[in-house]
């Protein structure tokens, strides 16, 4: 996925020309620290049932994964990869027709065959309705590699044959053709097995070709003779394949619509249930369960079709059988879509299907009920009854994620979570929890001990984890200096403003870290300049984040009127920014306070980029891009900061106050003082100009302080146009007042 990225080429000049405006559309992504209806990317390491945190808001088919995991049902690797897949096609992770690896495979193992034949090219989809429609799937891809290979060893010394067979699929993989009829020749000082087996081959292939080539009565009745015949390697396939013949002859012949409404089409759903009773068959067959995978699969989609209501309920034992192959990738797939319109199933189920849609309810949000802190404690007596009674961690985990810091029975579900393992699917789940409510308790170095039992490498390559996490471990931090160590978080997605965008699957090693908004919170009223501007030019932040809090220190010490860090932060940022190196070191070379405040405040004024805010999230200057510009003001972007409320109360903390701690309240006060970077900027030009009529930077000042009110925050204010007024009738023959025709 790619992000946004503004960049912009203005240098910063001391007589600084109007700033350039950047008009940018509405359309933006926002960084997301914790994902709520999917886990972290990549998918892969939740299908190894690597949970992480659960969460209420994930989407069905990841809750129900996370319970089967967490009840010790294995999901072995067979079924994680197609899990995977299925997953990624659910968020648009994988382009719906794209067969890219599995055409490399099917393309190599043609050339190591048959090194001789020049390459063919699959026909991979088709243009129906002016849309693309997949011909060829996957699997097909898959089956044909390996036949090539095992077919290359076995007839080795027969090269003739393999060649043929070759020819043969690139005809039935290719567009619609008849077979070459076979030449006999062929067989002369061939065995009676490698005979039989090249017309086993041959047979496969006239089937498959009919198949692609829209002859569903003949590959039918293809496939049924193969599936009939004791002796040939392709005999389970072809039972399963009769009714992939069934679906698919009915999805072609359905009418332009939605393929998944099935009402009022009796051929259609006649189709379907011929199919349904062929899959019956397979599922019944010990013999053929080489096929039950895909068949359980091909049985989801088309029971998905037939009897939604009936088969949501089915599908609710089925999703926690162990080994069932890509079945289960299908059938979770169906599952989640049928939970979105099937509520509750009626009459009996199965006792473990009945704990499971139980479990489901007890999981779902409640943000959107009438009674919301009534849904979520009947929730929370529901799983702290089943706990009690069967001693399950999945109702553990649901009673704690409900449970309130008083909810009665809670300190026999926090000692219980303490005897899970860290490394156990549920372990992360029960230790973050347990964490939140013993912190909400007033249990402070309880909580502090579980988030400490939780290894970093556990969690560090699963964004929203570490990061829920970090934000808890800040909240219950001993000193600054370890709210500090927990005030980064990784992004784990983007919101997207538009109407669509790829999921965010960059590798969490090269993912964005960026100051998390609790952690602004409890640090920027805490942080004096000076302390800013030590932690920028240390190395334990990120290199985009020591610039922003480099630029913040220097700005906060600028509203503060903090001398030294003025000086200090102005010289460290002449050595990593050279457009405003000039500036800086003019400022610094000033003979008084007073005088380097100010020209701190006129190069502040021109830099819409820089604020005397700590910002949480994806800021403009958390980017080290060389051509990012400071001087610009950004449509839909910060410009300047917004002041702290007077009266905005400081999240409390356990930490005891640092020796700075009076200069940092200082500094607050000085920051809510001066409010909104636009009214600010216009009292200092207009101070400075009355008191300095004749200084060449007042109607500088004033021309910098009316444009700061195009975006900044505060525009339209009484002190912008103050300094428009002044501006115009006592420099109005400037270049600076004719620039300015307007008050924004």
């Amino acid at each position: 996925m790619k992000k946004l990225l503004v960049t912009f080429t203005s240098g910063l000049a001391f007589l600084l020309a109007p700033t350039e405006a950047q008009a940018c559309g509405p359309e933006y992504y926002e960084p997301v620290f914790v994902t709520n209806s999917h886990p972290d990317w990549p998918l892969s390491t939740f299908a190894a049932g690597r949970l992480g945190v659960v969460r209420e808001s994930l989407r069905t088919a990841y809750l129900v994964f996370a319970y089967r995991t967490m009840m010790g049902i294995p999901t072995t690797p067979e079924e994680q990869g197609p899990l995977v897949t299925r997953w990624a096609h659910m968020h648009h992770a994988l382009p719906a027709h794209t067969l890219e690896p599995e055409l490399q495979r099917w393309q190599a193992a043609r050339k190591q065959a048959a090194p001789q034949l020049p390459e063919a090219l699959p026909e991979l989809a088709r243009q129906v309705n002016h849309a693309q429609s997949p011909r060829i799937q996957a699997d097909a891809l898959l089956r044909a590699a390996d036949t090539a290979t095992a077919l290359a060893r076995t007839w080795k010394k027969h090269p003739a044959l393999v060649e043929e067979w070759v020819r043969n699929q690139d005809t039935v993989f290719g567009p619609c053709a008849i077979l070459p009829e076979p030449d006999a020749r062929l067989d002369e000082g061939v065995s009676t097995q490698h005979q039989a087996r090249r017309r086993d081959e041959r047979a496969y292939q006239e089937a498959a070709s009919r198949f692609y080539c829209d002859d569903p009565a003949g590959a039918l009745a293809a496939f049924q003779r193969i599936a009939e015949s004791k002796d040939s390697p392709y005999r389970a396939l072809a039972a399963y394949l009769v009714a992939r013949t069934h679906v698919r002859q009915a999805l072609m012949e359905k009418e332009a619509g939605d393929l998944f409404d099935a009402k009022d089409d009796a051929v259609f759903l006649s189709r379907l249930a011929e199919a349904d009773r062929v899959l019956d068959g397979v599922l019944a067959s010990p013999e053929l369960r080489g096929v039950h995978g895909p068949a359980r699969g091909l049985r989801s989609l088309v029971r998905y079709r037939l009897q939604r209501g009936a088969w949501y309920c089915e599908l609710l034992s089925h999703v926690l059988e162990p080994g069932t192959g890509s079945a289960l990738a299908a059938e979770l797939g169906d599952l989640d879509l049928l939970s979105q319109m099937e509520n509750a199933c009626q009459g009996p189920l199965p006792a473990p299907a009945e704990a499971l849609q139980a479990w489901l309810h007890a999981m779902k949000h409640t943000r959107y009920s009438a009674k919301p802190e009534a849904a979520r404690r009947a929730q929370y007596d529901t799983a702290l009854a089943r706990w009690k009674k069967t001693a399950q961690v999945p109702w553990l985990v649901t009673a704690l994620l409900k449970a309130t810091p008083d909810a009665p029975g809670l300190p026999e579900l926090l000692a219980a979570s303490a005897k899970v393992a860290p490394a156990s699917p549920a372990g992360v789940t029960l230790a973050y929890h347990a964490a939140r409510l013993l912190h909400a308790r007033g249990e402070v170095e309880a909580a502090r001990a579980r988030l400490d039992s939780v290894p970093a490498e556990l969690t560090r390559d699963l964004s929203s984890t570490d990061n829920l996490l970090r934000e808890e471990r800040l909240a219950v931090a001993r000193t600054l200096d370890d709210a500090l160590r927990n005030a980064v978080s990784t992004v784990a997605s983007y919101d997207y403003s538009g109407s669509y965008a790829d999921p965010y699957t960059t590798a969490p090693a090269d993912r964005p870290r960026l100051f998390n908004p609790r952690a602004v919170a409890v640090l920027e009223p805490r942080l004096t300049a000076k302390r800013m501007g030590e932690l920028a030019a240390g190395d334990t932040l990120p290199p985009p984040l020591r610039r922003q809090l480099m630029w913040t220190a220097f700005a906060r010490a600028t509203v503060a009127g903090d001398d030294a860090t003025i000086q200090a932060v102005a010289k460290r940022l002449a050595e990593t920014e050279p457009k405003a190196k000039e500036e800086l070191l003019a400022l610094v070379g000033k003979p008084t306070p007073q005088e380097r405040q100010f020209e701190a405040q006129l190069l502040l004024m021109g830099l819409p980029a820089v604020s005397a805010r700590l910002h949480s999230g994806e800021d403009r200057l958390a980017n080290t891009h060389p051509n990012l510009s400071l001087t610009m003001d950004v449509s839909y972007q910060r410009n300047g900061w917004c002041g702290p409320k007077p009266d905005a109360s400081v999240p409390s903390v356990h930490f005891e106050d640092t020796p700075d701690a009076p200069d940092a309240e200082r500094e607050w006060k000085a920051l809510q003082d001066a409010g909104d970077s636009v009214p600010y900027f216009a009292r200092v030009a207009l101070a400075w100009a009355q008191a300095h009529p004749e200084d060449p930077r007042s109607p500088i000042a004033l021309f910098r302080a009316v444009r700061a009110s195009k975006r900044g925050c505060g525009q339209a204010t009484r002190e912008a146009r103050d300094a428009f007024r002044y501006l115009h009738k006592h420099y109005g023959k400037t270049s600076w007042a004719k620039r300015t025709p307007y008050v924004y």
